[in-house]
This record gives C-alpha cells, sequence and structure tokens, in this order.
C-alpha cells in the first residue's frame, strides 16, 4: 500500500492501533529501495496480517519525508499504537530485517511475560510462576521466561533452576541473573575442603544453609562477616555469594538496600 500525506493518518496512524504498521521511505532513483523493497513485500505476505507494510515515495510526498526527518533511505520505522517503535536506515539484509520483525512486533510469547511480570510486580508468585512455566514449554528458547522462572524456583528447586538458565548468553540483558543462580546453584552443593580455618567454613555454610532455607538476610550477614575476614576461603567465594545473591534481588529489594553498603565497607 503507498500513503500519501492525505492518508498517511488512515493508513498508517489510526491502522497502527490495530496492527503494527511499517513503513517504508524509498524512492524511484534509490537502488538500495529497489533491493529492500521486495525484501519487505515478502516477509508481510509471510506474516499473514501480523503487521503491515505501507510504502511513502519521499520524491512525491516531500512533507512526509520532513515531519519524520528522513536524511536517507530507505528508512523504515514500525509504528504501533500512534508512536514508532523502533526504526532502521539502509538494505539490511533478510535475516536482519526478519531479527528487527521478531524483536518488536507483539505476539502471544511477549504478552504472557508482561502478564507474568505484572503479577510478580504485585506479589503474586504462584500465578507468575504458573504463566511462565507455560511460557517457557510453548518456547523454550524464551531466555527472559526462564530466567524469571529459574529466579522463583529458588532456593526450594535450585537444580531445576540452574538447568533453566544453563544456556543463558553473557550477552543476555538478565545474565547477572542467570550467573546469580549459577553461583548460587554452586554453593547449595558445596563440599569442605582442607586447608581453611574451621571456623571460617563453618561460617560460610552457615550461610550456605541460611540461603538454602530461604533466610537471605542471614545468609547475607554470615557472608558479609567473612568477607571481612577471609577472602581466600573458596576463592573469595563469601564476596561471590554476596555478589550473587544481591544481583538475584536486585537493587530496589530492601535487602540489597540494608546490606549493600556494609558489604562494600566490608571489602576494604
Amino acid at each position: 500500500m503507498n500513503a500519501t500525506l492525505e492518508t498517511f493518518q488512515q493508513d498508517v496512524i489510526d491502522a497502527s492501533f490495530k496492527t503494527p504498521v511499517v513503513v517504508d521511505f524509498w524512492a524511484v532513483w534509490c537502488q538500495p529501495c529497489r533491493i529492500l523493497g521486495p525484501v519487505l513485500e515478502k516477509l508481510e505476505k509471510e506474516a499473514n496480517g501480523q503487521w503491515k507494510l505501507v510504502k511513502v515515495n519521499t520524491d512525491e510526498e516531500p512533507e512526509l519525508g520532513q515531519h519524520f526527518q528522513i536524511r536517507s533511505i530507505p528508512a523504515v520505522k514500525m509504528i504501533h499504537e500512534g508512536k514508532i517503535v523502533d526504526e532502521f536506515i539502509g538494505a539490511l539484509p533478510e535475516v536482519e530485517v526478519r531479527k528487527w520483525l521478531e524483536k518488536h512486533l507483539p505476539n502471544e510469547s511477549k504478552s504472557r511475560l508482561e502478564t507474568a511480570k505484572a503479577m510478580l510486580q504485585a506479589g503474586n508468585l504462584a500465578k507468575a510462576r504458573k504463566i511462565l512455566e507455560s511460557a517457557v514449554k510453548q518456547d523454550s528458547a524464551n531466555d527472559e521466561a526462564r530466567i524469571l522462572l529459574a529466579t522463583l524456583l529458588l532456593p526450594d528447586e535450585i537444580d531445576k533452576a540452574a538447568d533453566l538458565v544453563a544456556t543463558i548468553a553473557d550477552e543476555h540483558p538478565l545474565a547477572n541473573k542467570a550467573q546469580a543462580i549459577r553461583t548460587l546453584h554452586r554453593l547449595a552443593h558445596l563440599k569442605e575442603t582442607a586447608g581453611e580455618p574451621k571456623e571460617d567454613w563453618k561460617l560460610y555454610h552457615r550461610g550456605i544453609a541460611a540461603f538454602k532455607k530461604g533466610k537471605y538476610a542471614e545468609a547475607l550477614e554470615t557472608w558479609i562477616e567473612l568477607v571481612g575476614r577471609n577472602r581466600q576461603l573458596d576463592d573469595d567465594g563469601a564476596r561471590k555469594a554476596s555478589v550473587a545473591l544481591f544481583n538475584l534481588l536486585g537493587n530496589e529489594h530492601e535487602l540489597t538496600q540494608k546490606y549493600h553498603r556494609r558489604f562494600t565497607s566490608s571489602l576494604y
């Protein structure tokens, strides 16, 4: 579909409240536009109504080009519910355009994830877990759902939690939580080794036992005490354990707020 200044409101803005609209700003003389255009048209057909493609010829509709500050073409913008969701410039390869679409298009999996987050925010952990389990079952590649579900399984089902985050890449936005779970999983199965003071090992394991019982404040108390007196034990294990628990809880959690300053002071 081609849009003009007169039809843009109806064909793009109004339509975007029903389904996302991808707007392709192009011109006849633009060779990269001729490459990208067929790719977008092909993907629109494959989408079967999941999104709509609208083309704007910037030579014929200069006002629209000026309004959207188009300085280079092809320029592609996704508009959803009247707002620009994302955009890119240039003739991206088909595989990159697919990734861009998948990242921003709404779908059932994303909808479930947002509902689960709302349940977590409201403190309805049982409902959140049920939704996340369903999301992971439906899409095992949904890394965010796997990480959020794993955090809900701690500490009682720590082995299952560790399995859920085993393949999370370091580049993932929630990689710190995945690493925290892996660190705490290791601690949950840690055996005492020779060569360190018995009292320090007892303190270390007291923190681990407290964590396994869900007594996170007690765990932090003991680990932070140990950080101040023995950084060598288990290769700085108490510090790593404290960091893992802080990352798991998040910066806004009351225990992070209460203990992080004391933890930082114990490092020096």
